[in-house]
């Protein structure tokens, strides 16, 4: 299992740089920059530092091609993506217009034109985001995409991997007989890629990344496991906790960030500003939990509880006589990354027991009213999860 850097704003600079401190670490094995929020310089210059110190450490660039159906709207959040640093393959573009295979062709060949010219390891080809259903105009696009990538990275002359993006609306992986066809579809073609980096795209960023439907979860789940048994590497986008689930049904890599724009895939991070919005309250991720609590929670529980804390060395970043308190975002978010990539071996035989552990470190808790977890620190995630991960072995038709 790697786990990458999901990239974005906030990254920080020299010996600040979050990506840089992960990597320095061992706590990630690359990173997915993001356009929207580096300018063309700036993602240069973070590829090509991450070569010459971190030259094992995979590089990786989302083109952020599905944002072009929104970037018509003049109060849109495209960032950089609009400016003359990624004109040469992104701009504004209406779904009548993909409906054009060549018109899909021609923008395949500028966005991985403009790649082949980056220092990544691999190369992300376009795509958009398929809607609701696997039935839909969005999926025949996405498809078009997916077959006739491979023939535009050949015509670039590059050896390096190819990946496509896959992105579909969370409720479209509900849909069990609309997937299992998709899924036949894409897995047998005369040109594949080497794999794909999947992205499931939520109505908002702000929801806790474990908080995932049960049938979702167990599509996401699917999507691993079938592209995997097909041949091809999978690279999870913003899958923050879910990632050792996602990687034991047969995924390469997850990814996730300091924000919970980078946590949870949304094309809403893209769409114009909604008023309001506060400073985020630092949290934890408990392994133990399969969540992430307020440093304050972490504060109350730790001296009762301690299988609460990891047992890792970031725990030092959460330190007692600070309130428990972390010093800065990079501190949080290297314990992030330390607590995803210290999970066992990601097999399906451990994902139920790591259900089974926070089930029960939680029915300790909530044995004392007045530490009792609330709002989103709570349990609610743990029913979600063992819905899903026994959904996924009922399609998968593995006995767990």
């Amino acid at each position: 299992m790697k786990l990458y850097a999901q990239q974005g704003y906030g990254t920080g600079s020299g010996d600040r740089d979050k990506v840089i401190a992960g990597l320095a670490a061992g706590y990630i094995q690359g990173a997915i920059i993001s356009p929207k929020d580096y300018g063309i310089d700036r993602a240069t210059e973070l590829l090509e530092r991450m070569e010459g110190e971190h030259a094992d450490a995979d590089r990786l660039f989302d083109p952020q091609f599905y944002a072009s159906v929104m970037a018509h709207d003049a109060d849109g959040r495209l960032g950089k993506l609009l400016s003359s640093d990624y004109e040469p393959y992104f701009e504004p573009r209406r779904r009548s217009q993909l409906e054009s295979e060549s018109r899909v062709r021609d923008d395949l060949r500028a966005c991985l034109g403009f790649q082949a010219g980056l220092a990544v390891t691999a190369a992300i080809a376009p795509n958009i985001v398929i809607r609701q259903r696997f039935n839909s105009i969005e999926a025949v696009i996405s498809k078009n995409f997916i077959r006739n990538a491979r023939q535009a990275w050949n015509d670039e002359g590059d050896d390096r991997p190819l990946f496509v993006t896959l992105a579909m609306d969370a409720e479209a992986l509900q849909e069990r007989h609309e997937l299992e066809e998709f899924l036949s579809d894409i897995t047998v073609m005369d040109e594949p890629p080497d794999g794909f980096y999947l992205l499931v795209n939520n109505p908002t960023s702000d929801i806790a990344s474990e908080l995932v439907d049960a049938r979702t979860l167990a599509g996401w789940m699917m999507m691993n496991h079938s592209l995997q048994l097909n041949g091809f590497q999978v690279i999870n986008g913003f899958s923050d906790i879910l990632t050792p689930f996602l990687c034991a049904a047969g995924g390469t890599a997850g990814a996730t960030g300091w924000f919970n724009t980078q946590k949870v895939f949304s094309l809403n991070r893209f769409a114009p500003p909604a008023a309001g919005g506060m400073r985020p309250v630092p949290r934890y991720l408990s392994k133990g939990l399969l969540n992430s609590i307020r440093f304050d929670e972490l504060h109350r529980l730790r001296g009762r509880f301690p299988n609460v804390l990891n047992g890792l060395p970031t725990d030092a970043n959460y330190d007692l006589s600070n309130g428990s308190q972390p010093d800065d975002q990079l501190a949080e978010v290297l314990q992030t990354w330390d607590a995803i990539s210290s999970f066992a071996t990601p097999v399906m035989e451990n994902c139920n027991l790591w259900i089974e552990r926070a089930e029960s470190l939680y029915n300790e808790i909530n044995l004392n009213p007045g530490l009792r977890l609330m709002g989103r620190s709570n349990d609610a995630h743990l029913y979600l999860l063992r819905g899903g991960v026994a959904l996924f072995a009922e399609l998968a038709e593995i006995d767990l």
